[in-house]
């Protein structure tokens, strides 16, 4: 199967590049395919960005993203990982094992503190 067979794929899954520069992205890549290749993006941590924090799990001042943008985005905009669902036992998550939710985790998205 070559890369002309695909029906699109999947951006920034449990990362926090914003969505426009998913969607920059996205475009690139659909231009290297010789197609427009359909995406979408996660949004469930982007909402504030990539701060100035260099931590990567369960990072401070992050929110969940929009699960709607439109035209010339993204196909959709989703949360693909469970907001709330901890990177380990770091950051805001200290003592929450990774993949485990945390009600404390998915406020802290919701308030973006």
């Amino acid at each position: 199967m070559g890369v002309q067979s695909i029906h699109g794929f999947v951006l920034n899954v449990s990362n926090f590049s914003t969505t426009a520069e998913s969607t920059t992205y996205g475009k690139a890549v659909g231009s290297a395919l010789g197609y427009a290749a359909p995406f979408v993006v996660d949004t469930s941590r982007n909402g504030a960005g990539h701060g100035t924090d260099p931590e990567w799990g369960n990072p401070p001042k992050r929110k969940l993203g929009a699960t709607s943008q439109p035209g010339g985005g993204p196909e959709l905009q989703l949360w693909i990982k469970v907001p709330g669902d901890s990177d380990g036992s770091c950051g805001y998550g200290t003592g929450v094992p990774a993949g485990t939710f945390s009600p404390a985790l998915a406020n802290h998205l919701l308030k973006g503190d």
